[in-house]
Formats: C-alpha cells, structure tokens, sequence
C-alpha cells in the first residue's frame, strides 16, 4: 500500500513539473523583443502577416515564426577588384558601397535576409569593371569620384528592387603594375626637372630685362658709369692676398675724366700702402 502512494506522489509531482515547464515553454514563446535597430517579419503559415518595430511582441506559439532583419547601414567590401581601362592597362581596384534596408518585407520575399549582401557584391564587381572599361588609365585616376558616383547608381538600380537603399559608394585605392608605376615615376620626374628650367629661365629673363634698364640707366650718365667703377675697384681692393689688375677700355676711361683717374690712382695707392705695413 505505501509504494502505490509513493508510486501515486511520484506521477503526481511529474505530471505537474511537465505541465509547469510545458507552460513556461507555452508563455515564453508568446512574447517576443525587437531591438531599436531592426524589424522583425512574422510568418504565419508560410505567409508573412505582419512586420514588428521596436519593443515587446506577443506572438502565436509553434505556429509563428519571426525573422528579424538589421536596418542599420551596412558595407560590402570590393577587395583586390581585376579590371581593364579603355587603354588595355590592367589594373587592381578597391572599393567600398554602403547600404541600407529600406524595405524588409520586399528584401525577404525577393532575395531573403541572409543572401542579399553576397547578391550585391557580386552584382558591384561586375559592375565597376564595367564603368572602369570606359575610361582610359588617365581620366580613371583623374575621376575617382566620378567613377565612384556611377557605381553608387548602377548598384542602386538593382537594389531598390530588392527593397535596399545604396546610401554611397567610394573608391578607396588603384594599383598599377610595377611597369606602370615606374613609367609614371620617370614621367613625373621629368616634369619636375621641366617646371624647373622654366622657372630658371623665367628668373633669368625677369634679370636679363633689369640688367638692361641698369645698363641704359648709366650710359645716360658717364658719372654715374664712374661711380659704379669706383665701387667695384672698393670691393675687389678689400682682398690684399692677391695682386689685381684692373683692365679698363679707353672709352671708358675717357668717360671717367681726370677726376676719375686720380681718384684710381689713390685707390691704388692706398693699397700699396696698407700691403707695405702688413
């Protein structure tokens, strides 16, 4: 008689914890969350019947199913990208396109919430190596925002379809073949060296033209040819490591007069002086 009661209390306390736990199950799965950042679709019989925003849900147990979907942006790299410009030079691309889900219910229905970032990578390869074919090597480096631009509405052509929003798209690096870079190295080089002489031979004329108004400027004026003798023969006389000689033509001296060559000869004079007492 006491085991059937043992027996009895057993299947009782069994039952009632099955039934607890079964109910629990059957509360716990009535409600559902939806973070800030996403939406969730309910499927219903196959059918989605409504989309969720933020916050807590209630839900039919067993018989719903909820498939959240992020709608904050996000970014589908385009990695070590092959392509040919117009000019048949190969070159290797990175970008990048940024993305958003605008609409969940049609982004479930016409590609499905886990394959949508592989369909638009696929479809953003094919399409930079189309826009890159119609422009040659120098307008592609010229244009990265151009080109960036059109990838943007290419991309977002197909996507909207799918309920994404394309929000930009960026070209972050192009590389060129080793050849390329050192044609590129010597042409920039050369470029340099051309700015260069030019300059040179700008500041040359730019002096070549004030030399000449200096030079017309004092054939006006014979005193003003012997002043300048005079300060030249100053400068030169500061050195006394070494003998000058000091060649003048005849016109010039004649220019110079009388009180040029005396003022000569006492230059030179003092010269001879000051080198005697060293």
């Amino acid at each position: 008689m006491e085991e059937n009661d043992i027996l009895s209390e057993t299947i009782i306390w069994i039952l009632l914890i099955s039934g607890v736990t079964f109910g629990g199950l059957i509360i716990f799965g009535f409600f559902y969350t939806v973070k800030q950042w996403e939406k969730t679709a309910i499927m219903r019989f196959g059918k989605i019947v409504k989309l969720s925003g933020p916050g807590l849900h209630s839900k039919v147990p067993f018989i719903d199913t909820t498939i959240p979907v992020d709608l904050r942006t996000q970014t589908v790299d385009l990695r070590r990208q092959s392509a040919i410009t117009k000019d048949n030079i190969s070159i290797v691309i990175d970008a990048v396109v940024f993305m958003k889900i605008e609409d969940p219910e049609k982004l479930i229905l016409q590609i499905g919430q886990n394959q949508f970032q592989e369909a638009v990578a696929k479809y953003a390869q094919s399409s930079i190596r189309d826009i890159i074919g119609k422009y040659s090597l120098d307008a592609l480096l010229e244009n990265r925002e151009e080109i960036a631009g059109q990838l943007k509405i290419k991309v977002d052509s197909l996507t909207n379809k799918w309920g994404i929003d394309v929000t930009n798209a960026e070209i972050q690096d192009i590389t060129l073949p080793s050849d390329m870079q050192r044609a590129f190295a010597v042409q920039a080089e050369a470029e340099r060296e051309s700015r260069a002489i030019q300059i040179k031979a700008n500041a040359e004329l730019k002096a070549s033209d004030i030399l000449r108004q200096a030079a017309e400027n004092l054939n006006k004026s014979p005193n003003s040819i012997q002043l300048r003798m005079l300060e030249t023969l100053t400068d030169v006389s500061k050195d006394q490591s070494n003998t000058i000689i000091f060649a003048l033509p005849t016109e010039t001296l004649l220019k110079a007069g009388v009180g040029g060559l005396a003022a000569m000869a006492s230059i030179n004079s003092s010269a001879s002086r000051e080198k005697v007492k060293k």
